[in-house]
């Protein structure tokens, strides 16, 4: 059953996220996996220097974050790191000046903390258990290491406790509770026509002559952009994919094969006890002794982990840790795993987070790697490498030829590639590698557009490299009626539906203002009216359009009267008759704690943000 508990770690897909890591760092070397460059910082907060490497890295992460949140639909441009590179040297400068203060103020993050955190990460779990299979797997794929990972969570704790000091040591008056409350328990009085969407669309008409005299009016609207036909040379690595020499698939496959052996795995429980702080040597000596007392006696080693242990966490689980490959857990406890047999319970074992009695559940041997699979990887990661440098060759050679070449197709034969042609692009719009904003703008450079020369070498997102010139140019045009008959009956429609409204709109705010009620206006014309008296921002009956248009009315009187749709299409005219402050006294049982609550937690925003600035102020900070 265990053994199935950690399939999902053990897949060969696993496997082989872990084993192309392994990879990179055996035939490239970890700078290049790091993004490369030389020593050389980006910045100097304080003396503290920020890497190149930190840097890129901080960028990939964006990347994968904007990925997650827009998926298929990203923008490319999004993705580019000159756009993002600056925001993610403002993070890192701002989370380095923080971790500075972190540590002047000598806060700390203990190693029960964050195993605990890490142990809590879904993620890392199978079957509802961590499981440290699955937890080097998730790091792999991540680009990190467990001591990295560790140390960036120690680091994110030290911040938390930072930003929590900072931001709740900001508290709420009485004074300031009033004035809130003012706002916060404010009522009003609505009332509101409901106008269906047919009592004013089926009242629209647009003629032909309409449409054909609001052509003729605007033929300026309906002439096209000037549009070119463009050749183009585009390069990806996928180009240059070639088949691989087995005896270098094989060297490299030696070399990292005994790297990927995963250890035998050891399930282990513990009992921690940590001394408190009211507690003297001598009585958590009593407490230690007491423990080893019961466990040599026979006692269930469950039942005393679920009294006794300080490790809340496993305690409830009788004291259930999980598996260890051996670097899971601290050393001298690792050491302690090592020495004992199963069902063996050790001596107390000491460690920062206290004294240990570790008991030894099951040791488990793992599957052989699937290495038919792995070498497969590897020669596609092989393959993909050697690509990547012809890719990168070949686009110098390129840029060195289109600079002085009369057109693409002398380049293209000097190097063996493809010269492709695309039409219908504008400066605004453009299909296949010219949906790129930034291939459109090199067409429509005067170098290329005006002088008829080559574009430069870009490079686009995606690791893909274009140059192009213009083939053909096409003037502007202007659209026939008949293209955009459609179009302009739409905007003729939606026009007048919109003055419709508002001559209703007004013809209620008159009719009000002449001494009559809303009530009788829905009587007379036949339409459907509704109040709300007493009205608060949230909790009552009224419609969420019609309360956020109520709330931010100004004032009330015969006057206050506007409209806004509602889903479904149809509109609401909303008179608001009467506003009444709030007060603390209004607040209903619990409205007081919450509305300190949110006080609370605006100025400690507002607090944490003015000591972020006075840091940046207060620092001496160099950016390169």
């Amino acid at each position: 059953m265990m053994q199935s508990l950690r399939s999902g770690a053990q897949s060969t897909a696993a496997r082989v996220l872990v084993l192309l890591i392994v990879l990179s760092f055996a035939g490239f070397g970890l700078e290049s996996v790091l993004f490369g460059g030389s020593g050389t910082s980006v910045a100097d907060v304080n003396g503290v220097e920020i890497t190149p490497q930190e840097l890129q890295i901080a960028v990939e992460n964006q990347k994968r974050q904007l990925m997650q949140i827009f998926g298929d639909s990203v923008d490319p441009a999004m993705l580019d790191d000159d756009r993002i590179s600056p925001r993610a040297l403002e993070g890192l400068i701002e989370r380095t000046l923080l971790l500075q203060q972190a540590e002047a103020k000598a806060l700390a993050a203990s190693s029960r903390t964050i195993g605990e955190l890490v142990a809590s990460i879904e993620a890392f779990m199978v079957g509802g258990q961590f499981d440290p299979d699955q937890y080097k797997v998730v790091l792999a794929n991540a680009g990190y290491t467990p001591e990295r990972f560790r140390r960036e969570q120690a680091q994110q704790i030290m911040l938390n406790q930072l930003q929590v000091a900072v931001s709740a040591s900001d508290f709420t008056t009485a004074r300031e509770l009033e004035l809130a409350a003012v706002v916060g328990a404010e009522e009003r009085d609505v009332r509101y026509l409901l106008v269906p969407s047919e009592a004013i669309q089926g009242s629209i008409a647009v003629t032909a002559e309409d449409v054909s005299s609001f052509y003729q009016s605007n033929l300026q609207r309906y002439t096209t952009e000037e549009e070119v036909v463009a050749d183009y040379i585009l390069l990806s690595r996928e180009d240059f994919i070639q088949p691989v020499d087995q005896e270098v698939v094989d060297a490299q496959f030696d070399d990292v094969a005994a790297d990927y052996e995963v250890s035998e795995q050891t399930s282990v429980a513990h009992i921690l006890l940590v001394q408190r702080d009211n507690e003297s040597a001598e009585e958590y000596a009593t407490r230690i002794d007491d423990v080893a007392a019961r466990l040599a006696s026979g006692e269930e080693f469950s039942v005393i982990a679920g009294e006794t242990s300080d490790d809340i966490g496993s305690a409830s689980t009788g004291g259930q840790l999980g598996f260890t490959d051996g670097s899971v857990f601290p050393e001298p406890m690792e050491a302690a795993i090592a020495e004992l047999g199963i069902g063996e319970i050790s001596s107390p074992v000491e460690t920062d987070a206290g004294v240990h009695f570790i008991r030894v559940e099951e040791r488990v041997a793992t599957d052989a790697p699937d290495y038919t699979a792995l070498r497969a990887e590897l020669e596609l990661a092989i393959q993909q490498s050697e690509a990547e440098q012809v890719l990168l060759a070949t686009v110098e050679s390129l840029r060195e030829m289109v600079f002085s070449a009369g057109d693409l197709k002398q380049p293209a034969d000097a190097l063996g590639l493809l010269v492709q042609s695309a039409s219908g692009i504008s400066r605004s719009a453009g299909s296949g590698v010219f949906d790129d904003a930034a291939a459109r703008d090199a067409l429509f450079e005067e170098e290329v557009y005006e002088l008829g020369n080559n574009s430069a070498v870009l490079e686009l997102s995606g690791n893909r490299f274009l140059v192009t010139r213009i083939n053909q140019k096409l003037p502007s045009r202007r659209l026939s009626l008949n293209e955009v008959e459609d179009d302009i009956r739409v905007e003729l429609e939606t026009t007048a539906t919109d003055e419709a409204y508002q001559n209703l709109v007004g013809e209620v705010r008159r009719r009000v203002s002449a001494g009559e009620t809303l009530e009788e206006i829905a009587n007379t014309d036949g339409y459907e009216w509704r109040v709300e008296l007493g009205a608060r921002r949230s909790g009552g009956l009224l419609p969420p359009e019609v309360v956020r248009l109520a709330f931010d009315m100004q004032t009330a009187g015969p006057a206050t009267i506007d409209k806004v749709e509602l889903p479904g299409g149809d509109v609401a005219i909303v008179e608001l008759a009467r506003v009444t402050p709030g007060n603390v006294a209004s607040l209903v049982p619990g409205e007081a704690d919450q509305l300190v609550s949110q006080l609370g937690e605006v100025q400690g925003q507002l607090s944490l943000l003015e000591y972020r600035m006075a840091l940046r102020q207060n620092a001496d900070i160099v950016i390169r």
